[in-house]
C-alpha cells in the first residue's frame, strides 16, 4: 500500500504543474453561489468560478440562499483571486480570498450552501470534511432529504464530447462529460465510447483528453471510431 501511495505522489510531482496565476479586484456583481465578476483598478472585469465547490443553480432550492450568503460575504469587498486556467467562457476557475484571510470558496461550504465538487484529482480531504461537517449538522441545503447536485441538475439529455483541452471545457460540465480513467489499465475512455464502463467506482475523472494524457493514460481501443 505504502508503495502505491509513493508512486502516486511520485507521478503526481512529474505531472507539469500548471502556473498559479494571480490578481486582485473588487467584486461588483455576484451571480451565484459559486460565480462572481471582480474588478480590477485597471477597470477590467473578470468572471470568476470558484474552483472545487458547486453551489446550487438559482432554479434549485437554495439557490437564492446561496447566492445571498456569498453577496454578503463578497460584494464591494476587495479580494484576490489565485487561479490556474480559464474554461471555454473565459471564466478563472480559482479561489478567491475575502479581506479577512479567509476563502469564500470555503466558507460556502461551511455553511452548507455548496457542494464540493469533487473534480481535483486527488479530492481535497480537507473540503471533504467541510461538507461531511455541514452534512452532519443539517446546515443549508442539507435539510433537505435527498438534494439534488447542481452538476445532476445540470445534465443534459446528450452527453456532451469531451473536450481536448481545458481552453475547451465548460467547467460547469466537468462530471457531465463522463471523461473516466481507469488507475489500472492507465485507460481513459468517455460514454460515446464501446463498452463504457456502468460501475465507475475506482475511477478517476477528468475534464479533458489533455489532462488525462497528462496524468499518463491513453484513449481506450473503443473510442478509436469517435
Amino acid at each position: 500500500m505504502g508503495l502505491k501511495v509513493g508512486l502516486l505522489a511520485l507521478m503526481l510531482f512529474l505531472v507539469p504543474q500548471a502556473e498559479l496565476k494571480t490578481l486582485n479586484g473588487e467584486v461588483t456583481l455576484v451571480q451565484d453561489g459559486d460565480t462572481l465578476t471582480v474588478r480590477t483598478k485597471r477597470d477590467r472585469a473578470y468572471k470568476v468560478r470558484l474552483a472545487d465547490i458547486d453551489a446550487p443553480e438559482t432554479g434549485q432550492p437554495f439557490g437564492k440562499p446561496s447566492r445571498r450568503l456569498a453577496i454578503d460575504l463578497a460584494l464591494e469587498k476587495t479580494v484576490r483571486v489565485n487561479y490556474t486556467f480559464k474554461d471555454k467562457y473565459g471564466r478563472l476557475i480559482g479561489e478567491v480570498f475575502l479581506p479577512d484571510g479567509k476563502l469564500l470558496n470555503e466558507e460556502m461550504l461551511k455553511a452548507g450552501l455548496a457542494w464540493h465538487y469533487r473534480v481535483k484529482h486527488p479530492h481535497s480531504s480537507f473540503l471533504e470534511k467541510l461538507e461531511y461537517k455541514a452534512w452532519q449538522k443539517k446546515l443549508g441545503l442539507w435539510v433537505q432529504k435527498s438534494p439534488i447536485p447542481p452538476w445532476e441538475f445540470r445534465r443534459e439529455k446528450k452527453l456532451p464530447s469531451p473536450p481536448s483541452k481545458q481552453e475547451d471545457m465548460d467547467y460547469d460540465l466537468f462530471l457531465t462529460y463522463g471523461l473516466v480513467g481507469n488507475p489500472k489499465t492507465r485507460v481513459y475512455e468517455w460514454p460515446e465510447c464501446k463498452g463504457y464502463p456502468k460501475n465507475l467506482k475506482g475511477y478517476i475523472n477528468f475534464g479533458n483528453r489533455l489532462e488525462a494524457e497528462t496524468f499518463g493514460y491513453r484513449a481506450s481501443r473503443r473510442c478509436e471510431q469517435n
